[in-house]
């Protein structure tokens, strides 16, 4: 199996365990789905940047200020993922973690926090290390910052982040 083959097999394992991840946090009204490996997990929608429609995608986060942080991943893809690039396109989208909604504003994370956050990352999901390790690219790091309207207690579940460690 080539690079090409790989990584189009990797997009198409990734897309099915997203779309049965949605259906069943959807199906069972956010009792199931809302953590992976132990952690919570933040539901992204993003708006496509070709169709205008709205996509939603579950991701690995970990707290970062007034929001979270999440990595483009990709499972270690050379591309990056549909919901980056329809940020960078659109860069006000939603998410919905613990059971709560809130509106964010992406941006890449600056220089001072991108080798910072990827090591929380690194700590708090082992495999993220692999990711970075099998990509030709670098993985940005995108923090999802609470719009000003919105309340702090609105954007992470209180007493399951670790401050210290940004690790929820």
């Amino acid at each position: 199996m080539n690079a090409r083959q790989h990584a189009r097999g990797i997009k198409v394992a990734a897309k099915a365990l997203s779309r049965t991840h949605i259906a069943v946090h959807r199906f069972t009204r956010g009792r199931l789905g809302q953590r992976w490996d132990g952690r919570y997990v933040a539901f992204i929608t993003t708006t496509g940047r070709r169709t205008g429609r709205p996509h939603t995608t579950p991701l690995a986060c970990i707290h970062h200020r007034d929001g979270v942080a999440v990595v483009a991943s990709n499972g270690g893809s050379d591309q990056p993922p549909d919901w980056w690039l329809n940020l960078q396109h659109q860069p006000l989208a939603e998410i919905e973690l613990a059971g709560s909604k809130r509106s964010v504003l992406a941006r890449l994370a600056d220089d001072n926090e991108q080798e910072p956050l990827a090591n929380s990352f690194v700590r708090a999901y082992p495999r993220f290390d692999r990711y970075r390790q099998r990509s030709c690219r670098t993985i940005p790091v995108v923090v999802l910052a609470r719009m000003p309207n919105t309340s702090p207690e609105m954007c992470c579940p209180p007493a399951r982040f670790s401050h210290s460690t940004g690790v929820a």
